[in-house]
């Protein structure tokens, strides 16, 4: 066996048993959609503070230099209400920024949607693609739209890890 032959079968078993841990977790239940996702009993709660990344692709935006990839690294510190089904996000940048995200999720997908504005004076509205928590992470995948004198699209990804309890 040659050694790019003994790389492949390596990258290959290593791309099943990765795929084979993938699929129960595709088949797990939304964290938000079980309803306790936040309360007793629950394995991952969603309130807290998390520290992580927030990357943003930006398409169509008035001004062309606002257009491509940003990020910045920020803590968000999320607060919920499971009985009234509505989430907000306190995002600080390390920059400076001050952003906050409040909204309402529903339904078994989960979606969560609402409008979020910052403190350099963006403001938009934003509709969840995914969100997923475990006790020591945090992904929201995010489609949002500037309503000011900025007008992006914005496709983001806040990614995030604490150490929980």
């Amino acid at each position: 066996m040659t050694a790019d032959t003994l790389r492949k079968c390596l990258v290959r078993t290593l791309l099943a048993l990765a795929m084979a841990g993938a699929v129960p977790a595709l088949g797990a239940d939304n964290p938000l959609a079980r309803g306790s996702a936040w309360g007793a009993g629950a394995s991952a709660p969603i309130d807290g503070s998390w520290a992580g990344t927030n990357l943003e692709r930006r398409s169509s935006c008035a001004s062309p230099q606002n257009d491509g990839a940003h990020g910045t690294w920020a803590q968000f510190d999320v607060t919920s209400n499971a009985a009234a089904g509505t989430l907000g996000i306190s995002e600080f940048a390390i920059t400076g920024l001050n952003c906050s995200y409040a909204g309402s999720y529903a339904g078994a997908g989960s979606t969560w949607s609402g409008s979020y504005s910052c403190s350099d004076g963006k403001r938009g509205t934003f509709s969840s693609r995914s969100i997923s928590v475990t006790p020591n992470g945090l992904a929201i995948h995010l489609d949002a739209k500037l309503d000011t004198t900025e007008s992006c699209t914005i496709e983001a990804v806040i990614g995030a890890g604490r150490f929980y309890p």
